[in-house]
């Protein structure tokens, strides 16, 4: 398992638990450091407490707020949206850690310890290590995110497999509460913010996307100063908000990016979370994806001997999902902040055209959960 984030470290409890030998390694000794946040669908909190993970939800997480939407070129116009009790938020450092002290004892676990080369060979795939060493394995994952190293051995580059429209997250933690603990999501001058409160201190995440050349050098200072800019017009409540942000040192850059792929897999290599389906952080959908994935890819290894009919069964069932989301997600930041010289008309089109092609995909996953309610196999214990 290449990559202690969300899908490395669930995937190695899963496996783990249905018998495989796991050895789970991160070239960072620290592989989340930032407190940024991260959001937890009703799906990915339901997996999580099957891993029982009840604690980490418990004590890490807390309940999805209220939401305000605000739209309009001259002022405030505003939809209260309620709060869904079943979606989660929490600190993307905080929830890290707790889910790699929750990966089981009996997984072998390396940080500090980088992949450098993979191997195909009749019956095993051997891996090289920037320490030196090299072992041999019956499976390799790569749940090593965006800038996936796995990816880029065995099936493409980043610059074949990742899409980008020219949108950069601003992202900006500022020490002042937000105003009635209410997070809002704004359509304005060209941007879309997304303002949520931490509801374990007296802080407030900003997280804005706005439009910037790729060719482009980023200037954080201008930027910062762009989006407080905006973050003040929302309105008088958000005053103190942007004033905050203006003296933030916790401040991070980041390009929109969308890992797409014609395939996740090939031979005993595959490809999990992010590294295969990056939807992009501002969907929220990253937990989804990458919990309900790791069940899905432990239990069609279970279900089959030939890991090549696993590796295509996992992702028959989650592409539908990742492609639609990254779909959505795409279509819906570019129309809000008119991307790519399209007109919104343009863009609404060319969304529903996307959608339409992900439909036999669902449908090919529907028909294969029927058969999987006819058919299965008993594991096989001791693989590696």
């Amino acid at each position: 398992m290449v990559g202690a984030g969300m899908a490395g470290c669930a995937a190695s409890w899963w496996l783990e638990h249905e018998g495989w030998e796991v050895v789970l390694v991160d070239k960072e000794v620290e592989p989340y450091p930032s407190s940024y946040l991260l959001q937890l669908d009703a799906e990915a909190v339901r997996v999580l407490r099957l891993m029982g993970g009840d604690e980490i939800i418990d004590e890490v997480t807390f309940a999805a707020p209220a939401m305000s939407v605000r739209w309009g070129a001259r002022k405030v116009r505003e939809l209260g949206i309620p709060a869904d009790g079943g979606w989660r938020l929490a600190r993307r450092s905080v929830l890290m850690s707790r889910l790699f002290d929750h990966v089981p004892p009996a997984v072998q676990t390396r940080r500090g310890v980088a992949l450098e080369a993979l191997e195909h060979r009749s019956e095993d795939v051997l891996a090289r290590f920037g320490d030196g060493t090299a072992e041999a394995f019956d499976v390799v994952v790569g749940a090593d995110g965006l800038h996936s190293t796995v990816r880029g051995l065995m099936l493409a580059s980043e610059a074949q497999s990742v899409y980008r429209n020219g949108l950069t997250h601003v992202w900006i933690n500022a020490d002042v509460p937000l105003p009635d603990g209410r997070a809002v999501i704004a359509s304005r001058e060209g941007m879309l913010t997304l303002i949520y409160p931490f509801l374990d201190t007296d802080q407030t995440s900003i997280m804005s996307l706005t439009p910037v050349p790729v060719s482009r050098v980023l200037d954080a200072p201008r930027l910062v100063e762009q989006v407080c800019d905006v973050v003040a017009r929302l309105g008088p409540d958000m005053r103190d908000v942007a004033a905050a942000a203006r003296t933030s040192q916790d401040i991070k850059l980041t390009r929109f990016s969308q890992v797409r792929l014609p395939r996740w897999y090939t031979r005993r290599v595959v490809l999990l979370g992010d590294s295969a389906h990056c939807i992009d952080p501002v969907s929220g959908m990253g937990a989804h994806a990458s919990l309900p994935g790791a069940r899905v890819l432990a239990e069609a290894l279970r279900d089959n001997d030939d890991v090549t009919a696993a590796f295509a069964r996992y992702e028959m069932q989650v592409r539908p999902f990742a492609q639609t989301a990254q779909t959505i997600t795409a279509r819906a930041v570019e129309y809000s902040t008119r991307t790519q010289g399209r007109s919104r008309l343009a863009t609404l089109a060319g969304g529903a055209g996307d959608l339409v092609a992900t439909i036999p995909a669902a449908l090919a996953r529907s028909r294969s959960r029927g058969r999987a309610l006819t058919r299965a196999q008993p594991r096989s214990p001791g693989r590696t």
